[in-house]
């Protein structure tokens, strides 16, 4: 060691507050509650669990991400996009609006939107040199199961409804169901939990 006696001086860490943990607690209360009966994001009809399958064509590819934005922001329903010249994710009731007022270039990086009356699902990923968007949709099936499921958006402020198809696969000489594809559906609101 030298003979430099120099104090070291230590910054004291700005920390981010936490929320609450009641806050905390009733989210994923209402979470937990919804997702075991789940009716979608209308709530009109019980959903949960369903005879079905999630049928998709081959994606469009899209050379430039102007063709990728212009395909994406087409649809009139709910949805959300990551883009790159967007701090945060862009996200709404009616995505294709926030998207119209977005001015400049942009560059998508991902995103899933759901038509205005919820029969197709659009996502949208940056796939080798361009854009993929692949459209879903519901299709009658019995040898396949659908379940509705809500995540928990990362700000906490409401859930992101899915889709998600299981089919009958045989393993070890059993059968089960297993996940092989999902699709946004739209958005729900955490009734019941209180805000930060």
């Amino acid at each position: 060691m030298s003979g430099s006696n120099k104090a070291l001086r230590l910054q004291p860490l700005k920390l981010m507050p936490l929320p609450d943990v009641e806050i905390i607690k009733a989210v994923l209360a209402t979470v937990l509650n919804q997702s075991r009966d789940a009716e979608g994001p209308n709530e009109s009809a019980p959903r949960n669990p369903r005879p079905g399958r999630l049928a998709a064509p081959p994606p469009v590819t899209y050379t430039t991400a102007e063709e990728a934005w212009q395909a994406f922001a087409r649809n009139d329903g709910p949805g959300w996009l990551q883009n790159a010249h967007t701090q945060g994710i862009l996200q709404g009731d009616d995505l294709s609006r926030q998207l119209a007022d977005c001015k400049g270039p942009q560059w998508p990086v991902a995103g899933e939107c759901v038509s205005a009356d919820g029969r197709t699902s659009l996502h949208l990923r940056r796939a080798g040199g361009g854009w993929e968007i692949t459209a879903l949709a519901e299709e009658p099936s019995a040898d396949g199961i659908l379940l509705t499921r809500r995540l928990l958006s990362a700000d906490l402020s409401r859930c992101l409804v899915y889709d998600i198809a299981h089919e009958r696969v045989t393993v070890g000489g059993h059968e089960e169901l297993r996940p092989v594809a999902s699709r946004f559906v739209g958005f729900a609101p955490l009734a019941g939990v209180p805000t930060p």
